[in-house]
């Protein structure tokens, strides 16, 4: 299947997955990958002729995610392929409307979720999980979502009654920190300064939603 950039589209766009529970599931393309390698071994050993696209986009729910696509160098043994065929090592991961939980039985199951992470595993692995994996989720969907927008006073008192105001104080300071860009996990000069660049945008993005959830977290509470 040729695309209008003149590659050819070996996996199609693929999406995470917000499940019923409220746990949200990525797609691990590159192990979507091997299993499609060892489907044509014929491939093997001509990797670098494969790229992997990235792009973002909002579930039906408004919930954010990455899109992912992996493209091949045109070859005549890939001129007439069709993803459809290996569809069954992926098709969990492509867009389907009636996975979409309701915005309030997200942030319920999420709180519920981070409860008795904190009874396990203690009270900064919990933090991790509600404050930066999932609230500051939440509030970047519900910027272009009016019904999880009107869900965040809810999710934000559900969480202050979890935590002391100190410790969602102290875990906002580190929250959404990376490591420093390193070019060289990259064997291609022109993906790593993509990457280093896609890095750079998404950085400034998240320090903005991290300020948003302080915002919404402490205010009124000095």
């Amino acid at each position: 299947m040729n695309d209008p950039r003149g590659r050819i589209v070996v996996i199609p766009f693929l999406h995470g997955k917000l499940t019923a529970d409220g746990k949200f599931s990525e797609p691990d393309i590159y192990f979507i990958m091997e299993k499609w390698l060892a489907r044509h071994p014929e491939f093997r050993g001509r990797e670098k002729q494969f790229r992997l696209v990235r792009g973002a986009m909002h579930l039906p729910g408004g919930y954010p995610t990455y899109l992912l696509q992996v493209t091949a160098n045109f070859s005549l043994d890939l001129a007439d392929y069709d993803p459809t065929q290996d569809a069954d090592l992926y098709e969990y991961y492509l867009a389907h409307d009636e996975d979409s939980a309701s915005p309030s039985k997200i942030w319920i199951e999420q709180c519920r979720a981070a409860r008795g992470i904190e009874e396990d595993f203690g009270t900064q692995k919990a933090l991790a999980y509600l404050i930066d994996e999932k609230f500051i989720n939440f509030l970047e969907a519900a910027d272009d979502n009016a019904d999880f927008r009107a869900e965040l006073p809810a999710f934000v008192a559900e969480i202050k009654s979890i935590f002391e105001r100190w410790q969602l104080a102290e875990y906002l300071e580190i929250a959404r920190r990376t490591e420093p860009f390193d070019p060289s996990i990259y064997d291609d000069e022109e993906e790593a300064e993509m990457e280093r660049k896609f890095g750079l945008r998404r950085s400034a993005a998240e320090l903005l939603l991290v300020e948003r959830a302080r915002d919404w977290l402490l205010e009124g509470e000095e």
